[in-house]
Parts: structure tokens; C-alpha cells; sequence
């Protein structure tokens, strides 16, 4: 039974009591998370959060995923267009000044507590578990940090290190007595998780199309990256430099879980604009975040309109 068949049966007969463990994982990078939150809205516009037993969600995925579990993932699109909290959080020119290039501390802390407040406790009691993942700074293990999530503060201390990125999003983030980083420097799609934890079937939103080949860093940035990991991430360094490797791992799991029916993948188009971990541009996001919403709507909307039988 493909994952669009149990989703289907369990609207119909309005009850998940069956074997399955449907997880949705909600792919990150930075502004390119646009796409992602797009996807996110259609899920919700489908009905299908509730259907849903555990929500993932990497690096800025992990917001989206928040968002999407609180039940107002369409409400979230709106600051992805908002030249306040996009200029607040992404500004390359602090640099200069000593600052960092995103800010995750006034977007977390500050937006989503006084301009757009994400109704943590809705999440932390929601029935659908939410798994934020991240990267441990010092064994560089890829973490779910749900089961340290306490109560709001650690929920949003969470969403910082989930999307804390080397260099341009400061030092790692302290929750629990450890210290993490972006949780995309070693799982950047958390399938693996997801099936560890005991997924049988599952969701994935992706950030980049079906297309997309991973492109090597130049190497004053690769340099530059590593001297970070290495004073402030230590365990990281060896994930950083195998990630060719490990994404080529992940992606033939995705094909197998695909072909088996187990995997819906919903991707941008090929031909989408491509969109950097930094962009402000507030035309573009908008234009990823509508080409986000219809590669998701597309595929649901055709299996889900009429009952499953």
C-alpha cells in the first residue's frame, strides 16, 4: 500500500489505528526552505496534518515543519515575504560589523515570539510528534531533538540549532548540555531517522528538483569551513568532508523507498528559479514558495479527491 493509500484510508475511516507510521520529513537550506514551506501549506490545505504520525524537519525545514504541526503552516509563508523579518534575519553586511549573516536568535526569540508567535505548547502537545533534527558539535552524530524539548524555550532553542549553519549563523547553540549545529551537515533529508524510528511510509518535501547535482564548494569556501568546524565543531569535520558520499547514500534510499510505493517525493520543478541559502530577494521567495505549494498540491490533490476504495 502506497503512503497515499494509507493517508486515504485513514480519512476515510477517520481513525490511524492500523500498522503503519506515516512520517513526513521536511528538507531545509536556508531560503531555499521557501519551496519546502510552500509544500508544507498544501499538506495543510489537504487535511492531512492530522493523518500524520511524526513530522521531521533539518535545518530550516525544522521551522517549517513547527509551523506545519502547529496547524498554521499557511499562516508561515507570510514572513518568507516579509522584507522586515527576511532583512532582521539574513544580512550579509553584518559582517562588517562583526555580526553574524543570519540571525536565527531575532528571527526565533523575537519574530516568532512578538510578530508572528508560533504557538509552541500546541506544538509540544500535538499528537503528531515533532522531531527536530541536528548535528551534536562534538561527535557529530545527527540528532532528533525531540526528546529534549522540555517546554517552549527548549522548542525554540531547538529551531536555532537545527538551522544554526557553520560560519554564517554563529557559534553552536547550547540545549541539554551539549552543543549542536545545522542538522543538515549530516542528514540533510532525515530519512534515516524517520525509518529508524519506525516509519513505514513516508513524506518527503525537497528543496531542490529532481535534477539537481550537488555542486562542490569553491575551495576558499570549503577552507574556510573547515577551520570553523574544526575551532568550533570538531566532531563535524569528518561528516563535512564525506558528504558527497553520504548524499549519493541517501538518494539511492529515497529511489528504493520511491519504487517500492513506500515514498512520495515532491520536488520543485527542474526549471524552478534557484534559490540561495541567503537570498532576500522577496519576488523570488514568493515565486518559490508558490512553486513549492503547487508541486504538492498537484500530486494530492489527485489522490486524495476522491474516496480510496
Amino acid at each position: 500500500m502506497s503512503v497515499l493509500d494509507v493517508l486515504a484510508r485513514r480519512r476515510d475511516e477517520g481513525s490511524d489505528d492500523d500498522a503503519a507510521r506515516v512520517a513526513l520529513v521536511v528538507e531545509g537550506g536556508g531560503s531555499r526552505a521557501t519551496f519546502s514551506a510552500g509544500m508544507a501549506a498544501a499538506v495543510e490545505d489537504h487535511g492531512l496534518t492530522a493523518l500524520l504520525d511524526d513530522v521531521y524537519g533539518v535545518s530550516a525545514g525544522s521551522l517549517n515543519a513547527a509551523w506545519l504541526v502547529a496547524g498554521k503552516a499557511r499562516e508561515a509563508m507570510a514572513p518568507w515575504t516579509s522584507r522586515s523579518v527576511m532583512r532582521g534575519t539574513i544580512d550579509p553586511r553584518r559582517v562588517l560589523r562583526g555580526g553574524r549573516v543570519v540571525d536565527l536568535e531575532h528571527l526565533v526569540e523575537h519574530v516568532y515570539v512578538h510578530e508572528v508567535p508560533m504557538p509552541c505548547a500546541t506544538i509540544l502537545a500535538s499528537p503528531v510528534t515533532y522531531h527536530p533534527m541536528a548535528t551534536d558539535a562534538d561527535t557529530g552524530a545527527s540528532t532528533d531533538l525531540a526528546p529534549l524539548l522540555s517546554g517552549p524555550a527548549d522548542l525554540r532553542r531547538a529551531l536555532q540549532a537545527s538551522s544554526t549553519l557553520p560560519v554564517l549563523a554563529g557559534p553552536p547553540v547550547a540545549l541539554a548540555g551539549r552543543r549542536w549545529v545545522d542538522g543538515g551537515l549530516t542528514e540533510p533529508v532525515a530519512v534515516h531517522t524517520a525509518l529508524a524510528r519506525g516509519a513505514t511510509h513516508v513524506i518527503v518535501l525537497r528543496t531542490h528538483g529532481a535534477g539537481h547535482v550537488p555542486a562542490e564548494p569553491p575551495g576558499v569556501v570549503d577552507a574556510v569551513v573547515r577551520r570553523w568546524l574544526r575551532r568550533h565543531a570538531p566532531g563535524v569535520v569528518d561528516a563535512w568532508v564525506h558528504r558527497a558520499e553520504r548524499a549519493r547514500a541517501t538518494e539511492a534510499l529515497l529511489a528504493e523507498l520511491e519504487a517500492d510505493g513506500r515514498l512520495l517525493h515532491v520536488r520543485p520543478p527542474d526549471d524552478a528559479p534557484a534559490v540561495s541559502r541567503t537570498s532576500t530577494d522577496l519576488g523570488l521567495l514568493a515565486e518559490a514558495l508558490r512553486l513549492g505549494y503547487e508541486a504538492a498540491d498537484a500530486p494530492l490533490r489527485a489522490a486524495l479527491t476522491s474516496p480510496s476504495t
